[in-house]
């Protein structure tokens, strides 16, 4: 068999593959339908978390978590899988966008997912997320570490 007619061969199979792996939803992209679905996301990895309320960004892609433990949870959308955090207070600096507003940008601090930009409906609801990671005690917790 002639060499341009086996690269011909190989580059068909290789299109026909990547269109069967498309057509059959291989490239579809998740998003958090509501807030119930991200908490049922969430407590696939943290069964024995109870969440207080639930932020969705308006994409669909990301929900910041409010924990009754004082703790932070987020539910991030990566391709067709999720990732979850669970996270103590300061441990990600987050902070509204200067460019877009409604905007939160996250710098995580970890390697496998290092920063993150998040859209929310309006300025509010991304400063009511910032506040969220703020490693802010109140006096009880102050006289509670002393």
């Amino acid at each position: 068999m002639p060499l341009t007619v086996l690269v011909a061969v190989v580059a068909v199979g290789i299109a026909l593959v990547v269109l069967a792996v498309h057509l059959s939803g291989g490239s579809r992209v998740a998003e958090i339908a509501d807030a119930d679905a991200a908490l049922d996301r969430f407590r696939i990895d943290y069964p024995e978390v109870e969440a207080l309320r639930c932020i969705l960004s308006s994409d669909r892609r990301d929900a910041v978590l409010e924990l009754a433990d004082g703790h932070v949870g987020l539910v991030h959308a990566i391709g067709s899988k999720y990732l979850t955090r669970f996270v103590t207070r300061g441990e990600m600096a987050a902070m509204a966008s200067a460019v877009e507003d409604g905007g939160v940008d996250l710098n995580t601090g970890d390697i496998t997912w290092p920063r993150a930009h998040m859209r929310f409906a309006d300025s509010e609801t991304a400063r009511t997320v910032t506040d969220m990671f703020a490693s802010t005690l109140d006096d009880m917790a102050n006289k509670r570490a002393a």
